[in-house]
């Protein structure tokens, strides 16, 4: 019993603790472009950025709402009103948010929102949407059209402390 209750604590932290990772399903709605409440947890999409709310984009001579459109896709995205995140580990922020990676009607938020090119891949914390990413700006979608004018989400903020996700 003693060898058996010690491969399961090695087994453990050789995994990195992966049997403890957290689950969040239930009712989803859209708080951010690139955050979803889930059963009352705030979750930030992991590796995503989407542009802010006080974003100023253009496409040619004309301002572009970039917030609005990666807003309503996200909404689209979730559209069947349930979704199901995988917490990273740590504790919420300041405010009650988590990141995670979710999925709703069997896609990853997160990968359908830069594959549309309404988020950018943040790489800054992995490289999971990179190839997606690539897709939009081969395909010229979203925040990579022709004439897109749109400043990388995470230079908007450094620029502006106010702009704080």
């Amino acid at each position: 019993m003693k060898t058996l209750a010690t491969a399961a604590a090695a087994a453990l932290m050789l995994t990195g603790g992966a049997f403890a990772e957290e689950v969040v399903t239930g009712a989803a709605k859209v708080v951010d472009a690139d955050i979803v409440m889930v059963d009352k947890q705030r979750v930030i999409l992991w590796a995503v950025d989407a542009p802010e709310r006080t974003q100023k984009c253009h496409v040619g001579e004309l301002l572009w709402d970039c917030y609005g459109a990666a807003r309503q896709a996200l909404e689209e995205l979730i559209a069947s009103g349930e979704a199901s995140c995988t917490l990273k580990d740590g504790k919420p922020d300041q405010f009650n948010r988590r990141f995670g990676t979710c999925t709703s009607a069997g896609k990853d938020i997160g990968a359908e929102l830069v594959r549309l090119g309404m988020a950018r891949a943040y790489v800054e914390q992995g490289e999971d949407y990179v190839a997606e990413e690539n897709e939009a700006k081969a395909a010229q979608l979203g925040v990579f059209q022709p004439g897109a004018q749109v400043d990388d989400p995470w230079a908007w903020r450094k620029r502006d402390p106010r702009n704080y996700r």
